[in-house]
């Protein structure tokens, strides 16, 4: 017994003696609660070993490559992870494919894959992934998540066109009246129709699809008005006319008929009898108060009133001075008219034999 009782404590001794040499893990290297040994957090790359970063590839459909993302395309998602320890990765589990809608709504596409088919409920989807790098082992086993709102904007190097899946649908929402005057600009609903135009007015054209994904503008009266490959309509007789937006094989349209049109003379300032016979010798009439402005500094379509319809935007056309003769009597006994000032719309009368700026209304 005694025998056995020492080589117990032998046995002991040597035991302890051994784990004592392994001291592998140091007081720095354990979690203050638990003891747990610490390593590296996973990192995830891309092909190019760039941190954080991932790839995506595109298989196009069997149609035809096309400019943009489409019904049957498939996209690879493709990463490495690792860390100092040499933990397993298991990524896959938590990739996520996001949907966001025209109308910024988000939903889930799919989850644990690495490649997605985009299906026909997919139309009009900006698409992005969300992927957390993580290891089976090790501590911790987890990294920041990587999101990604759009993947067809992440890489300018990779060969996802731009822009949402093909919505396969076109609608004219809105126009911006005077878009390229920042004083005059003014966004319209597409069902308000403006009543007055001249000469150079502009509107630009806005549809629920990216701008530059339209394959085609047109017009169909083009010496009424002219359109630009960027929907920017520029205005240039009396008439009604139609614009269309072409989108692969969907089309949408809006109609303009303005019933007030509007001349500038370019040559000079006239007295009110002047500008009077100006623009009757012309077959045309000065306008009147209303016809010009209702309210000062009122913006609103349709109205039926040059000012409020297109504000200061006029004075981008060729014009002489700063405010336009009306019809209108102001003060009888002074032989007084209204006239509007371009910038405001602001009416005030002055003598019939004073000089200022002429338009006219085209029958």
């Amino acid at each position: 017994m005694k025998k056995m009782c020492l080589n117990n404590r032998v046995v002991a001794f040597i035991l302890l003696t051994s784990l004592g040499s392994l001291g592998i893990a140091y007081a720095t290297d354990l979690t203050g609660g638990t003891g747990v040994i610490n390593g590296t957090a996973p990192v995830i790359y891309n092909g190019k070993n760039e941190p954080d970063r991932v790839d995506f590839s595109r298989e196009y459909n069997n149609v035809d490559e096309g400019e943009e993302l489409d019904i049957a395309d498939k996209i690879e998602l493709t990463w490495k992870v690792t860390d100092a320890e040499g933990d397993q990765e298991i990524t896959l589990p938590t990739v996520e494919w996001i949907c966001t809608d025209a109308s910024s709504n988000k939903h889930v596409l799919a989850t644990a894959i690495n490649e997605y088919v985009i299906r026909p409920a997919d139309k009009g989807c900006t698409i992005g992934v969300n992927i957390t790098p993580t290891t089976l082992t090790g501590v911790p086993r987890e990294n920041a998540k990587v999101s990604i709102a759009d993947i067809s904007s992440y890489d300018d190097n990779d060969n996802i066109p731009t822009g949402p899946v093909n919505p396969h649908i076109l609608n004219i929402i809105n126009y911006i009246v005077a878009p390229n005057n920042q004083t005059a600009k003014y966004t319209v609903p597409a069902d308000a129709k403006f009543q007055t135009a001249y000469a150079g007015a502009q509107i630009q054209i806005v549809t629920d699809n990216v701008a530059d994904q339209i394959d085609e503008w047109t017009t169909s009266n083009p010496a009424i008005a002219t359109v630009s490959d960027t929907g920017l309509v520029t205005i240039k007789a009396k008439g009604g006319f139609r614009i269309t937006a072409r989108h692969n094989e969907v089309k949408a349209s809006i109609i303009f008929n303005p019933q007030l049109f509007f001349i500038f003379n370019t040559e000079k300032s006239l007295s009110w009898y002047d500008a009077k016979a100006w623009c009757e010798n012309q077959g045309y009439r000065l306008p009147t108060d209303d016809e010009l402005s209702t309210k000062e500094g009122a913006r609103g379509i349709p109205s039926g009133s040059l000012w409020q319809e297109w504000g200061s935007s006029m004075s981008d056309a060729p014009h002489k001075g700063v405010v336009l003769w009306s019809s209108s009597l102001g003060v009888a006994a002074e032989n007084a008219y209204f006239y509007m000032y371009i910038s405001s719309g602001r009416m005030v009368s002055n003598h019939a034999d004073v000089s200022e700026g002429v338009t006219c209304i085209v029958p």
